[in-house]
């Protein structure tokens, strides 16, 4: 409760920076791109020669050894990236949701402190309509003659020049790693240079199927041949790209910007080449797409080689960059900064009221298939499907590659990774809450429907725990299992004092509650919200969208047991996100396999 209302308090009072508008002496230009794979860079160990100015940049500061996404695609992780929120609070977590406006992104509070800020961009993925673009002043979208990597630098500089002697946030967007994979003579010969197979110099998934699993069929026929220079090719993207980013680099130290600029260098997402059975990104959770490359370069203010290899998150990028500025941090922000890290003389603190500690990392918002979660607190790992209910977990010391899911084993790493997944989930957007509260050995009968006629919701996630926070195990005591439209438990008899919670889907469907108490319906023993009010009979239907009925969190005081107490705990960051696609953008999305 007090919580969220900090955080609502901050989203309605955002304007208000602690530091004050004034102009700040540094620079800062984010360097960006998409769809790359540390493991394909010289500076994180690849034997291909694909990375030389990038390298180059990793020497002259920090490298981050182990840095995860928030989401395996490019809006979500980029809107992670300006905001230092998760996907399920910034809201922009499929091709038809947008970022909320409720609160400050990256640009609007550089904006705030007089920066000039500006961004050149060229995925469809972060158009203007999906907010990314929000306190930018200038957002260059790809032009419709097109714009690959030395166009991407040539229009980063000429910003550059157009700003005069202010300071300046840049946000420098290079898409050519991503699908298709085309690079220009010489790098598209650069890896491969022997090859004569059916692939040719550029590879898209034009000719295979739409669908994803049938496609992944089909692409298992390319020989070992063929898959080597659909690789070669990505890393020839890569190089060109490369290349591009000396130019930009050189470009600043032409114009004596290179030593008051502070460059963050990092990728959204990395890319699948079938080490899980799949292709391309968006699909999985796994590090193939979570791992991220992240440096950062300030010399003369931060360390010049220095290597972390402390896990660290997308998420703490925006708190990072604010506090080498000195500016503060919005109380909202999820992240922390890295500061401590990178100048090595210290460990990063979690912020209050923070979802999760600074060295756990959540990641969501599927864009193909059904969705998943995960949470890795290094070396262990989590996957879980909120389709079915089943884990995935990785050592990730010992099984580097997630091919050994050790769940059956029930390591005892697991039990904890279990208690942040589902704290996150229950903390990052609306959830109900079911409290029974026992007089002495009572017995209770519990029955959750969610529905609005004819419409069946899913109850997709539950937890039931004790006095103590810990899982009570109720597993055996299921009549019919969770992911479906009922909840429903054999009569759990407790001396304790438990607590339910559990999400649906849609979260605003009505909920019914077919309560029991030794046996008999518990309509006089059943309350709602923080004024207690009784429920006049059971079963009981409530909605979420009825405020004046459902509290914002567990009322304060003591009930007489045995008892039922139920609320539902809305998310602040409330404001919807769906939006209808233009044409032109469905045609750009369908082109790079976003959509059908």
């Amino acid at each position: 409760m007090v919580r969220a209302t900090l955080k609502i308090a901050v989203i309605m009072f955002f304007g208000i920076l602690a530091c004050g508008k004034g102009k700040q002496p540094y620079n800062v230009m984010i360097i960006a791109v998409d769809t790359l794979r540390p493991d394909h860079l010289g500076c994180y160990g690849y034997h291909q020669e694909t990375s030389p100015h990038i390298d180059n940049l990793a020497a002259s500061g920090v490298r981050f050894d182990y840095a995860l996404s928030q989401a395996p695609w490019t809006l979500p992780s980029f809107s992670t990236v300006f905001t230092s929120l998760y996907p399920s609070q910034h809201g922009a977590n499929n091709v038809n949701s947008r970022m909320r406006s409720s609160f400050p992104t990256l640009a609007s509070i550089l904006k705030e402190h007089g920066y000039a800020t500006g961004a050149i961009v060229n995925a469809a993925a972060l158009k203007p309509a999906y907010r990314v673009s929000r306190g930018f002043d200038f957002y260059y979208m790809t032009p419709p003659t097109g714009r690959v990597a030395e166009g991407t630098t040539r229009d980063a500089l000429h910003w550059i020049d157009s700003v005069g002697d202010s300071s300046f946030f840049i946000f420098v967007h290079y898409f050519d790693p991503h699908l298709p994979y085309s690079p220009p003579h010489p790098y598209s010969k650069l890896f491969d240079p022997d090859y004569h197979g059916r692939i040719g110099d550029s590879f898209n998934l034009e000719g295979f199927s739409l669908v994803r699993d049938s496609m992944f069929v089909q692409m298992k026929s390319l020989s070992d041949a063929d898959w080597r220079h659909i690789v070669a090719l990505y890393d020839g993207e890569i190089a060109f790209t490369d290349s591009a980013i000396g130019e930009l680099l050189r470009g600043l130290e032409q114009r004596g910007l290179r030593g008051n600029t502070l460059i963050v260098f990092l990728s959204d997402h990395g890319e699948e080449f079938f080490e899980h059975g799949g292709f391309e990104h968006g699909h999985t959770l796994y590090d193939d797409l979570l791992w991220v490359p992240l440096l950062f370069s300030f010399p003369g203010h931060l360390p010049e080689g220095r290597h972390v290899g402390t896990q660290v998150r997308l998420l703490d990028v925006a708190p990072t960059i604010l506090d080498l500025l000195g500016i503060d941090c919005p109380p909202h922000f999820e992240g922390s900064s890295l500061v401590p890290l990178l100048r090595g003389n210290g460990i990063p603190k979690t912020k209050p009221n923070a979802l999760l500690p600074q060295n756990v990392s959540y990641a969501e918002a599927m864009r193909h298939g059904a969705e998943k979660k995960s949470i890795t607190s290094y070396p262990w790992k989590l996957i879980y499907s909120t389709l079915n209910g089943k884990y995935e977990i990785f050592n990730l010391e010992h099984d580097r590659d997630e091919m050994i899911n050790l769940d059956s084993e029930n390591p005892p790493q697991e039990s904890i990774l279990k208690d942040y997944l589902f704290s996150t989930l229950f903390g990052i957007s609306d959830t109900w809450y079911l409290e029974l509260g026992s007089s002495g050995k009572n017995s209770f009968d519990i029955e959750v429907v969610a529905r609005r006629d004819p419409m069946a919701g899913t109850i997709w996630a539950y937890r039931m725990t004790g006095n103590d926070g810990k899982e009570f195990e109720v597993t055996h005591l299921l009549a019919s299992q969770p992911f479906g439209e009922t909840l429903k438990f054999k009569p759990i008899k407790t001396s304790d004092t438990l607590l339910l919670a559990f999400k649906t889907k849609p979260s605003n469907i009505p909920i019914t509650f077919n309560l029991s108490i030794d046996d008999k319906k518990a309509s006089g023993r059943t309350y709602i919200g923080s004024s207690h009010l009784p429920a006049n009979e059971i079963p009981l239907t409530l909605k979420p969208a009825k405020p004046r009925v459902i509290s914002e969190g567990r009322p304060e005081g003591d009930i007489e047991a045995p008892y039922f107490l139920i609320w539902y705990d809305p998310s602040p960051y409330s404001e919807q996100t769906h939006f209808i696609l233009d044409e032109e953008t469905k045609r750009e999305l369908r082109s790079l396999g976003y959509i059908q």
